[in-house]
């Protein structure tokens, strides 16, 4: 009878709680699957970007306001295809995540020539420098004057790649319910030179930021990135998860980005919606 009532006792005990190790692993192989799973698909993506000029002080001087301040002085809508193209580069396979715009304000882009779809068919010898030429040609329709490539949804996902894990250093941070599902909320600081994100001039670009990762599967949530591109100037780029019944994957819902420049401040918000597989018939959008 006491033997009985002892395993019954050890059964009836809690599971041990996952440790940061355990959780980071999970988080590493959800991000590898979602990569390879994620490079099938392209969704439509609209994207307000608006720069503001910051409040001035009686005595004359810029100061910002909490929340940004200052009106908007310049206001752009891109109307994209978003995708996550896998590249094969000499011994290395890298996952660049870019944007193709076919509308700037209303008005359909004229040199369009499909590109992200001879990417997906047949990846050319030079795909790597295909792919980054349509990143910066997309960049262009930026507004501001901070060229930038770094403003896609999925980009703190490269810090959790299995293989970049020992480049930062992680810590739980807290833990918050998002969507329903409790997460921890990692932060993140990447240590090793030189850097995954660096500035045209071939600068380390210091980045930090947090994740919220579900400890059980390792799936993304959310992510925060922050970034210091140069003196003066930081980034923090957010994105919102939310779940894909059709695709039954959770896919980036939001993004918000915000750059904080001397007197002035760039923000932007995008939205993705029309998740599909590319092996279906694709149409892109703005193509009139």
């Amino acid at each position: 009878m006491a033997f009985a009532l002892l395993i019954a006792a050890l059964t009836c005990l809690p599971a041990e709680p996952p440790d940061l190790r355990a959780v980071m692993a999970r988080a590493g192989a959800y991000v590898a699957k979602y990569q390879q799973d994620f490079s099938l698909l392209l969704a439509d993506e609209r994207y307000l970007q608006e720069v503001a000029s910051a409040a001035k002080a009686p005595d004359g001087d810029a100061r910002r306001e909490p929340g940004g301040g200052g009106a908007a002085t310049e206001t752009r809508v891109l109307v994209s295809e978003f995708a996550l193209v896998r590249v094969e580069d000499a011994d290395r396979t890298l996952w660049l995540a870019f944007r193709d715009v076919a509308e700037v304000d209303g008005r359909p882009v004229r040199d369009r020539e499909e590109r992200l779809q001879r990417l997906f068919r047949t990846p050319p010898a030079n795909a790597l420098a295909q792919a980054q030429a349509i990143a910066f040609a997309s960049a262009r329709y930026n507004i501001g004057d901070v060229v930038r490539t770094v403003n896609v949804p999925t980009l703190a996902l490269e810090f959790l790649e299995p293989a970049a894990q020992t480049r930062s250093r992680f810590r739980k941070a807290a833990e918050e319910t998002v969507d329903g599902v409790r997460a921890w909320v990692v932060s993140f600081e990447e240590r090793a030179r030189p850097t995954r994100i660096r500035t045209t001039g071939a600068q380390d670009v210091r980045t930090k930021g947090l994740v919220w990762i579900d400890p059980g599967t390792g799936r993304i949530l959310k992510s925060e990135l922050d970034a210091q591109l140069q003196r003066g100037l930081r980034a923090r780029i957010t994105t919102a998860y939310a779940p894909d019944e059709r695709l039954q994957m959770w896919v980036p819902a939001r993004m918000t980005e915000r750059y904080e420049i001397e007197s002035r401040t760039i923000t932007g918000e995008a939205t993705y919606t029309n998740f599909r597989r590319f092996e279906t018939d694709v149409k892109f959008v703005g193509v009139r």
